[in-house]
Formats: structure tokens, C-alpha cells, sequence
């Protein structure tokens, strides 16, 4: 069972290994701009067109609920395309989505192609995480998975920047975003016959992959939880507390920012130290972060500093805990696990919204600050205890 997940790369040589990393956090970058510009396109051609606040948060929950439903899907595709080939249908089906976004205006055909676009990118999310954690050694696991989540994130930063420059009034930026895939793919043609096999017989079932990695599953559910709910209602978290709205939304900056900027470092650290204890400090850090915020809000650099802070210490919770499954499973059970535990980013980032907001109903407006500071507190302390009984047993 603790079988690393390096056997799976150990017919490819480092240079091939070299070659198939580069092509896929390639990849990464450019996806993650398509992310940043296209999640943001549809919400405002929706409104644009006078479509109600719920219908378009239901449009933007429906890719979560796509990955929920199909997450485990992929490593069965895995098995019988191989992951250049899952990657491939990734792409082909965000084109054709993006593209079929021009041809009909219909809300509800709109609903439809979300979904379908939300199984394109679980795909490509999915299969290029199994890929990464299978390449790489357990020496420079922390480093490259790192890396993987920092270049998303910066990617997503120039989303936004790119749909400020074409506006949403015409089907340029669907054009771009169509572009955008095709170039994330690009790369992959130079990656022939350096994905790590696959096709293992052994066949593992989800549940019994959160049983035997409970710590980084929860990461990844708390990872869901607090980033989500943060984007939705820190800016009128903001709002209530006396800031004006610019201001209030500017703050989201400062989380991306650190997102961005923490995954390269924690992932050294992940290298060097026990991950176990990495992701418990990940937890106090951003526990103390959250604890603090109400107590500076009225400053807006100790503020900023705090949610780069947040920002940065709560990525950690999704890389360590994908280093943690590179180390833990074997090449038969990673594609598996990796499904469980976007599964449960995604199951985290549905439900967090909905936390925060009933916590800001309760107790106006710092019961959204107590829900994410219980969320994080119950992660900590299940995650104590679950080193001390290692430790013991």
C-alpha cells in the first residue's frame, strides 16, 4: 500500500521524465489563464442579459457538481487511454464547448455546455495531477507539485487581465479562450511516450482511498471550503465591516497573491520535513490568520499581510496533501486517490459558500470569520490526532 508512486515513471529515463513535466506544467499555466478568463465571461454574459443571481450561481456551481459526479471516471479512462490520451479528450471537449458557447444563446443551453466543460477540465485537472505525482521523485515531489500550483494560480491571475482587455460585448474572448486550449495542448505533442503507464491492473475504490490517506482528504475538503467561500463573501464580509466596494474586492488580491506566490516555498519545506507536521502548521498559520483579521481590518496593510498570510498557508493544504498521496500510494492506487481528493476539494468548495454565508446570517458580519476559523480548527485538531496515533501505533 505505501508502494511509491515513483515505480510508475521507472521505464522512463530522467530526460524523458524532464520532458513529460515541461509539457504538463506547460499546460498548466495556460489552463489556468483559461480558468481566470472563462469563469468570469459566462457570469457576466448571464448578468449582462438581466439573468437572476441564482441562475447564474447555480451555472457556476454545475462544473463542481460535473468533477463530484465524474471524478473517479478518469482513472479508469487512464487505464484504457493512458494519460496523454486523457489529456487529449480534455482539450478536444473544452474546444468544441467553448466553441458551441457561440452558436446558441439560451440560458439553458448555456447550463448544459457548463457541465460539459466542467467534465473537460476535471479531466485535464485530474490526469495532469496523476501525471505530475507519478514523474517525480519523492526527493523533488514537494518542489514540482509546487510549482504545479503556483504556475496555475498565476495563470489565473491573467485571466481576468486578458477579458479586461477583449470585454465581454462580442466572441472574442470564447475565440481566445478556444485559442488558449489549443495552446495548452500544444505542448503535449512533444510529450509522446514519456506519460507515466497507467494501466496497472489493481483496482482500488475511492472510499477505501480516503481511508487510508483521512488527513490530506480533509486538507483538500478544507482546501474547497475556505478558498471558495472567501472569493463569494469575504467582499461583502468587507462591505459590512465599513469598507467600500473596491476596496472590499481589492482584498481577494491579496489572497491570490498568496496562493500564488507560498506554493513553491511550502513545497521545499515538504521535501525536508515530515508532511504530516508540514500540514498541521499549515493549519495553525491560517487559523491564526483568520483569528486575527477582524482585530486589524481597520488597517489596510496589516490586513493585506494577514490574507497573503491566509492565502498562502491555506495553499498548503492542497500540495502537501497531494505530496502526501504521491508518497503514500503506489502507481495502481494513485489515479484513484488523486480522483478522491479532487473530489473533495470540489464537495469543499460547494459547500463553503454556503457555510460562511449561514455563519454571516447567525452573527453579522464576523459569523463569516467563525465558520471559516471552526472549519480550519476542526482540520487541526483531526489532524493532531491523527499523527499522534500514528506515532503510537
Amino acid at each position: 500500500m505505501t508502494q511509491q508512486a515513483t515505480e510508475t515513471s521507472s521505464t522512463l529515463t530522467p530526460a524523458q521524465r524532464r520532458r513529460g513535466l515541461a509539457a504538463v506544467l506547460m499546460g498548466m499555466l495556460v489552463i489556468g489563464v483559461n480558468v481566470g478568463l472563462f469563469n468570469p465571461l459566462i457570469s457576466l454574459n448571464l448578468e449582462a442579459r438581466g439573468v437572476s443571481t441564482t441562475f447564474n450561481g447555480i451555472n457556476a456551481a454545475v462544473p463542481y457538481i460535473a468533477a463530484i459526479m465524474f471524478a473517479p471516471l478518469v482513472p479508469r479512462l487512464a487505464r484504457r487511454m493512458g494519460l496523454l490520451g486523457v489529456l487529449f479528450l480534455s482539450g478536444a471537449i473544452d474546444i468544441a464547448v467553448i466553441l458551441a458557447f457561440t452558436l446558441n444563446d439560451d440560458t439553458w443551453v448555456w447550463l448544459g455546455l457548463r457541465f460539459l466543460m466542467g467534465l473537460g477540465m476535471l479531466f485535464h485537472w485530474v490526469g495532469s495531477e496523476i501525471w505530475v505525482n507519478a514523474a517525480v521523485t519523492d526527493a523533488n515531489r514537494g518542489k514540482v507539485l509546487g510549482l504545479n500550483g503556483a504556475l496555475f494560480s498565476a495563470g489565473m491571475i491573467c485571466g481576468p487581465l486578458v477579458l479586461g482587455w477583449t470585454g465581454t460585448a462580442t466572441n472574442l474572448p470564447f475565440y481566445i479562450s478556444a485559442g488558449l486550449i489549443v495552446a495548452a495542448m500544444s505542448p503535449l505533442f512533444f510529450a509522446f511516450g514519456t506519460a507515466p503507464d497507467a494501466s496497472g491492473s489493481h483496482k482500488t475504490r475511492l472510499l477505501q482511498t480516503v481511508r487510508d490517506a483521512p488527513t490530506p482528504m480533509a486538507g483538500a475538503l478544507l482546501e474547497g471550503i475556505i478558498f471558495v467561500a472567501l472569493f463569494v463573501q469575504l467582499p461583502i464580509y468587507g462591505v459590512r465591516s465599513g469598507l467600500i466596494e473596491g476596496d472590499a474586492v481589492s482584498l481577494l488580491s491579496a489572497l491570490v497573491i498568496g496562493g500564488t506566490a507560498a506554493p513553491m516555498g511550502i513545497g521545499w519545506l515538504a521535501d525536508r520535513m515530515d508532511r504530516r507536521v508540514l500540514l498541521i502548521i499549515c493549519g495553525v498559520i491560517t487559523l491564526a490568520a483568520i483569528l486575527m483579521l477582524p482585530l486589524v481590518f481597520t488597517s489596510v496593510w496589516i490586513t493585506w499581510a494577514l490574507l497573503i498570510v491566509w492565502g498562502g498557508a491555506g495553499s498548503g493544504f492542497y500540495t502537501v496533501g497531494l505530496v502526501r498521496l504521491g508518497e503514500k500510494f503506489g502507481p495502481a492506487q494513485l489515479g484513484m486517490a488523486t480522483a478522491a481528493f479532487v473530489m473533495a476539494t470540489h464537495v469543499g468548495s460547494l459547500a463553503g459558500p454556503v457555510i460562511a454565508g449561514i455563519g454571516m446570517d447567525l452573527w453579522d458580519p464576523d459569523g463569516f470569520i467563525a465558520a471559516m476559523a471552526i472549519a480550519v480548527a476542526l482540520f487541526v485538531a483531526f489532524a493532531i490526532w491523527r499523527y499522534l496515533k500514528s506515532n503510537e501505533s
